[in-house]
């Protein structure tokens, strides 16, 4: 729930905008020839006040009684008994383009839903403008309704409705609105109003909508008031209510495994890169990424570590909010997005006023490229964000040689050659004197074996703790891949080993090369194995440096699982450390 500066009910500020008193609303509905009519009453002894400013939330069950009284307070529908006062004009948002006509163009409908709505002509002319703008439906305004997706007229009808003066906007169960942004910027322009002193009363059965927007609650249940108080209260009683009066149907649910199988692995639409949404209850004014100097930059050096630092303002308290940034390779790809919530952090609120958050990431295991970072400042259940820049920032990975965008990880490993009579191991995570692989060779081999006249790749082996041979790991666990090789006769100098990892839709993680120099096998040991989870194919080849192509390779011939014990965004984890303050 947000609290404004001013809250008329605790204010003095008591001017009613909705008055009920004692009403009831009487149906007659026939039972048959011989049964004769029974009475039913849909709203029965019904009192409350709404005090001009406020945003109240009705809610309850199916049947309780919301639309009816919906449509009372909005004037569409006259009480049997009881007195109902509106100060002020009312408009009520029941169902989106009621009164369209498919035959009519998108501009025509506007005038026809307007003058449904009570708007007069002169009115809907001077919010014309402003309608087509916020639908954004483009040169589609002028093509017939008939052309539009449902999507479409959503937007149409609540751009509608958005731009109308009113006093007191009543609304029931629409506000799911087409595609997510739209519905985000609708969700703005809610909280607009509110902030404009606008009366609004919602229902819906959305209790984090209530809990977001609402000042009190009205809790109705078969056609009586229940409760009209706080929000909290309200929705407390509510989900007591349900519990009590639930019965069993079909097989018990089953309980979740504790460990997480899959993640989310791309942005949700890069073309709304760039873009800013959100409520703006809590506005971030600046951003800053540091150096491990602490530098302000945004050019990183793979493996080193980085600072995010976001300072914020608070405009109307906020309860739990959560902080989030996530970083995107520049055609999408999800790298990392952790946030306080998924870290197990409690923010309970944050009251108007100024502050800060800090993001400190140890070590950045990107490979070299371009990326993008989006900051958030999210409400509890991320169905809308306090302030949110999406895509917004660039971050410029460097490193010691040329990506192309090729790998997407730099995870730190180390090189060895089982049975030689020195078992060497190197680190390689600078990623220097590595030969020129270029895996784009490989395009139409996918799942393919091909192997050598003189070398043949025998097996690809995967080792976790112990050296035990498995293959479903655990995010950062020390996981170790062994390739075993046969040699027909001596190899040429010049042949190099290639380890590719890949994600299961094609996207390669990471690739690693050592030189053979006729051995046997070889090991690579990543001794924190980051990746999130899902699934993942490795594929292993030979490459011949005077060739410049694989003579040998098990193209994603061998796939493993990741799984974690938490949840997380992305395809690797980073560790990391949060830190706030707000004053």
């Amino acid at each position: 729930m947000i609290t404004l500066p001013t809250d008329p009910a605790k204010d003095n500020l008591l001017i009613k905008a909705v008055e009920l008193s004692g009403v009831g609303k009487r149906y007659h509905l026939e039972r048959g020839v011989n049964a004769g009519i029974q009475d039913i009453w849909a709203l029965k002894g019904v009192s409350f006040d709404i005090y001009k400013g406020q945003v109240a939330g009705i809610i309850g069950r199916n049947g309780a009684g919301k639309t009816t009284l919906l449509n009372i307070i909005a004037k569409v529908l006259t009480p049997t008994e009881g007195e109902v006062l509106i100060n002020g004009r009312a408009l009520g948002l029941f169902n989106l383009g009621v009164g369209f006509q498919d035959e009519l163009t998108g501009r025509e409908n506007i005038f026809l839903n307007g003058a449904i709505l009570g708007a007069a002509k002169k009115e809907i002319e001077s919010k014309l403008g402003a309608i087509t703008e916020f639908s954004e439906l483009g040169d589609f305004i002028n093509m017939p309704l008939g052309a539009y997706s449902q999507g479409m007229r959503l937007r149409l009808g609540f751009s509608v409705i958005a731009n109308l003066d009113f006093d007191i906007l009543v609304i029931d169960e629409v506000l799911a609105v087409g595609d997510a942004l739209f519905q985000n910027k609708c969700f703005e322009r809610l909280i607009e109003f509110r902030r404009l002193g606008k009366t609004l009363i919602i229902s819906t059965q959305a209790m984090d909508l209530i809990e977001r927007l609402c000042d009190k609650v009205l809790l109705l249940d078969h056609g009586s008031l229940l409760l009209s108080g706080g929000v909290s209260e309200g929705i407390n009683k509510y989900r007591n209510l349900l519990n009590t009066e639930k019965f069993f149907v079909g097989l018990p649910e089953q309980k979740k495994p504790a460990l997480v199988y899959n993640t989310k692995k791309w942005a949700d639409n890069i073309s709304d890169w760039g873009k800013r949404f959100g409520g703006k209850e809590i506005l971030i004014d600046s951003v800053e990424f540091e150096d491990k100097r602490g530098t302000k930059t945004n050019q990183i050096k793979t493996l080193d570590p980085l600072k995010i630092r976001v300072f914020f303002t608070i405009r109307d308290k906020a309860e739990n909010p959560h902080f989030g940034v996530a970083i995107f390779r520049s055609e999408g790809v999800y790298c990392y997005g952790p946030n306080t919530e998924m870290d197990g952090y409690v923010i309970p609120e944050l009251k108007p006023g100024r502050g800060y958050f800090t993001l400190d990431y140890s070590k950045i295991l990107l490979a070299p490229g371009d990326y993008k970072v989006s900051i958030a400042v999210w409400d509890k259940n991320e169905s809308l964000a306090f302030d949110h820049y999406y895509g917004y920032y660039d971050l410029v990975v460097t490193g010691p040689d040329d990506n192309n965008g090729k790998e997407l990880l730099n995870l730190p490993f180390e090189i060895g050659y089982p049975g030689a009579c020195c078992n060497f191991l190197s680190l390689f995570s600078n990623r220097k004197n590595r030969a020129e692989v270029n895996p784009d060779l490989l395009a139409d081999r996918f799942g393919k074996i091909i192997n050598n006249e003189s070398i043949a790749i025998d097996s690809v082996k995967f080792l976790g703790r112990d050296e035990i041979r498995k293959d479903t790991f655990m995010t950062n666990e020390r996981v170790k891949f062994v390739i075993d090789l046969n040699y027909a006769k001596p190899a040429s100098k010049g042949l190099y080993l290639w380890l590719g990892i890949y994600r299961d839709d094609g996207i390669c993680c990471q690739g690693v090369t050592a030189p053979l120099n006729n051995r046997k096998a070889c090991s690579i040991l990543f001794p924190r194995f980051s990746l999130l989870p899902g699934q993942y194919a490795v594929s292993a080849g030979v490459w011949d440096t005077l060739k410049r192509d694989f003579i040998a390779c098990h193209h994603g011939a061998y796939q493993f699982k990741m799984v974690f014990d938490r949840r997380d965004h992305g395809t690797v984890y980073m560790d990391h450390k949060w830190k706030w303050e707000a004053s």
